[in-house]
């Protein structure tokens, strides 16, 4: 059931071990968060004497900080309009105090609300009141104000028993600057003009409250909120200190309450006791209650001493009184009982008094002598009467090692008696009236001969030999037999057209291996060496049909002729031929996957890409192959025309139609070349005058910079009318042709036809890929 006692001590201690919730009152525009960026600001630069406030975590430090560079750019900060918790940490003096505040919005005060920041307030440990000077002028605006705080306190006083608020509040003045701009007016009399209903209710209900004048901004701040270039803040200082001042005094007292209501509740008094150390470490309370706490462990402790000690002497005394009476009562169990009761008896007697020679040393000597004959004459009564187990050999010889001189006589006589019991017992289960009705001769002849083994002097040693020949005699012709029906099988098995010859080999080992004295051996053997000639022709010939079949399926072909070997390798027929087929695919697949790629570049020559491709697959395959070289060549030269690279050309000769020319006058055209390369104009060349065939042997001076997909346009110009030279016939580079720069390492022709030609040479070249053999 719940305890009222206990909900209020829970409470308590909550309040002192957790961090410490501190209520801002205040209306909209009174300047609660200016206020509170700015105890921030000034005590975390070290600006407040005896103080330093931190941020408790990021979202905190976040929002004081966007709030402070609002501030410090001239702009006030903006109106809250969500409930945000603030997390800090107040250092002072050697304390350091865990707080939670909330900023909130103005209107959430509002005589009527029920905003959740309410329930903050019941429950906060502090209260700072504030009230600026700049609120309503009417009279009945600030008696609202006033009534606001009134009905927070008045919340505070009706949970009270003292008719006080119960916790401490502070009276802070806002924009005090304001009022110190108008006159020399004290704080006390400003409050009492302005605000002197709260003051009254502050004297009589709040025994630990304060007044404050405060100012964020400080003097020259603007009329209209702006905080003014320089801010010097005023009397920050003060709620501070009196905050931490009070919060230690709360803490003190909570403590001293405790102690009073609970004075035996330790685990309670060390959680709080440490809490309070933990955040007050050098104040002199610490070290005094600390003090209290080591002297109630004390005084715990030597009672739980004492009592641990009435109580181990009352069972001293009840353990000496049991184990007497066990002793007795265990004696008087022996009187008309069979023997293995009365070993049981005793033995259970043993294991349920530990303590027997701790107490009457006398009766635990006498007790283990009893237990030890009661259980000697346990075990002869069951050999006597033919029901002691297997185990009872290994039982008479650890009581034989263990107990006194005076049972080893009576032990003997026990282990002859078992003796001649279990020879009579395993002779008994050897005779049967008809061998050849056992349905396991063999293990009935390893038993026969065990006995003669366990007892090489029996008198029944004669009929034992003689059994045992029986015995080999029926084992002998049930083997034969067994034997026979092996060799059928596998000759059957073996004669079939799908014999499994893996599996008849398999047979045919373990029958070799398992039958070494069988007469059947060397039929088994012949079989062996036909079923193994069997399967090495038949695993090769599967080679040699799918290698036909497939010539160029090589990863399989491969596969299949490493399987011969794998299975072959101790005494195969064709190893040979399976490595030299090895040697000889791969061989074939160097050959086939070089030719693809070389097949294709004598077919397309302009689709160098492709052609790389396909050698980069030949040496992913084939990575050391006969043409590795040749394909890595290739490639570095591919990769190499991806980037722009300089070459020579030299225009040999040329020819353009007969008709070109001077149709009037008659005679030939003056030519002249020009070249366009990726959008670059090289030349004009040279003019060779009146001719259709000139001969240039020219070297362009500028080289020809060209990277793989760049266009090429030759442009053959008549001079003979123009100093800009008039086309006769222009050669264009096929749309995606990727080598275009061999229109200058050779003769140019026009793609339809005619005697119109060109001739280049350059020392640009297309690797030549050597011929598959």
């Amino acid at each position: 059931m719940p305890s009222p006692r206990k909900d209020r001590l829970d409470e308590r201690e909550r309040r002192l071990v957790g961090p410490k919730r501190v209520a801002l009152f205040g209306h909209r525009a009174v300047g609660k968060t200016t206020l509170l960026a700015m105890f921030y600001r000034e005590a975390a630069h070290g600006r407040v004497p005896g103080v330093r406030l931190a941020a408790g975590d990021p979202a905190t430090a976040e929002y004081l900080a966007e709030k402070i560079a609002q501030i410090e750019s001239g702009e006030p900060p903006a109106g809250t309009l969500a409930e945000t918790p603030l997390r800090l940490r107040l250092y002072h003096g050697r304390a350091r105090l865990e707080l939670i505040v909330k900023d909130y919005q103005g209107e959430h005060v509002s005589l009527g609300s029920d905003a959740p920041i309410r329930e903050f307030f019941a429950d906060c440990d502090a209260v700072l009141l504030c009230l600026d000077p700049d609120g309503p002028d009417r009279p009945a605006d600030r008696r609202r104000r006033q009534q606001e705080v009134e009905d927070l306190l008045e919340r505070y006083i009706e949970k009270s028993e003292e008719a006080t608020t119960d916790r401490p509040v502070a009276l802070l003045v806002t924009k005090y600057d304001r009022v110190l701009a108008q006159g020399d007016e004290s704080v006390e009399e400003f409050v009492d003009s302005r605000y002197g209903m709260t003051r009254h209710a502050l004297a009589v209900h709040a025994p630990r409250s304060a007044l404050f004048a405060v100012s964020a901004y400080g003097p020259e701040a603007g009329a209209d909120g702006r905080p003014p270039a320089e801010l010097r803040p005023l009397g920050l200082e003060g709620p501070l200190g009196w905050l931490a001042d009070q919060l230690e005094a709360g803490d003190r007292e909570r403590l001293e309450w405790l102690w009073d209501l609970a004075p035996e509740d330790l685990p309670r008094l060390a959680r709080c006791v440490s809490a309070y150390a933990k955040r007050y470490p050098h104040s002199d309370q610490t070290a005094a209650f600390r003090g209290r706490l080591a002297k109630l462990r004390r005084r715990r402790l030597g009672r739980g001493v004492a009592r641990l000690a009435l109580a181990g002497a009352a069972l001293v005394a009840l353990l000496a009184g049991y184990d007497r009476w066990g002793y007795h009562a265990a004696r008087a169990f022996e009187d008309g009982r069979p023997a293995p009761s009365v070993s049981r008896r005793w033995d259970e007697f043993l294991a349920w008094h530990p303590t027997l020679g701790t107490f009457w040393p006398a009766e635990a000597r006498a007790a283990r002598a009893s237990a030890d004959l009661w259980r000697v004459r346990a075990v002869e009564a069951r050999v006597a009467a033919g029901t002691a187990g297997p185990d009872t050999e290994a039982e008479l010889k650890t009581m034989k090692e263990s107990s006194s001189p005076s049972l080893t006589m009576a032990i003997g006589r026990v282990e002859a008696e078992r003796a001649k019991s279990r020879q009579d017992e395993d002779w008994r289960a050897l005779r049967v009236a008809d061998l050849a009705g056992v349905e396991r001769p063999e293990a009935h002849l390893d038993a026969a001969r065990k006995f003669l083994r366990d007892y090489p002097d029996t008198p029944r040693k004669a009929e034992a030999v003689a059994l045992v020949k029986e015995l080999e005699t029926v084992v002998g012709d049930r083997r034969d037999r067994g034997d026979r029906s092996l060799v059928d099988a596998l000759e059957r098995d073996g004669s079939l057209p799908d014999a499994d010859l893996p599996d008849l080999v398999r047979r045919s080992k373990e029958f070799l291996d398992a039958h070494a004295e069988s007469r059947w051996r060397p039929e088994v053997g012949t079989l062996l060496d036909a079923y193994a000639r069997r399967l090495d022709d038949r695993d090769i010939d599967r080679a040699r049909r799918f290698s036909k079949d497939n010539a160029t399926n090589f990863a399989v072909r491969k596969r299949r002729y490493q399987d011969y070997l794998d299975a072959h390798r101790a005494g195969g027929r064709f190893v040979g031929e399976a490595t030299a087929a090895l040697e000889k695919v791969d061989a074939e697949r160097d050959t086939f996957s070089y030719r693809q790629a070389y097949d294709y570049a004598i077919a397309h020559p302009n689709d160098p890409a492709e052609v790389a491709r396909q050698l980069r697959a030949y040496l992913d395959a084939v990575p050391a192959g006969r043409y590795a070289k040749a394909a890595s060549g290739y490639l570095k030269w591919w990769e190499k025309t991806a980037a722009t690279a300089e070459y020579k050309v030299v225009l040999r000769r040329g020819e353009v139609e007969s008709d070109a020319g001077k149709y009037l006058s008659g005679g030939a055209p003056d030519l002249g070349v020009e070249l366009e390369v990726g959008g670059v104009k090289y030349g004009p060349s040279p003019v060779v005058k009146n001719t259709h065939k000139p001969v240039w042997d020219y070297e362009f001076p500028r080289p020809i910079r060209w990277k793989a997909g760049d266009p090429i346009v030759i442009r053959i110009l008549d001079y003979d009318w123009s100093s800009s030279g008039s086309g006769v016939f222009k050669f264009t580079s096929p749309a995606g042709d990727k080598l275009a720069m061999t229109m200058l390492s050779g003769t140019v022709r026009p793609s339809k036809g005619g005697p119109t030609t060109l001739v280049f040479a350059s020392d640009f070249r297309v690797p030549t890929l050597p011929r598959p053999e």
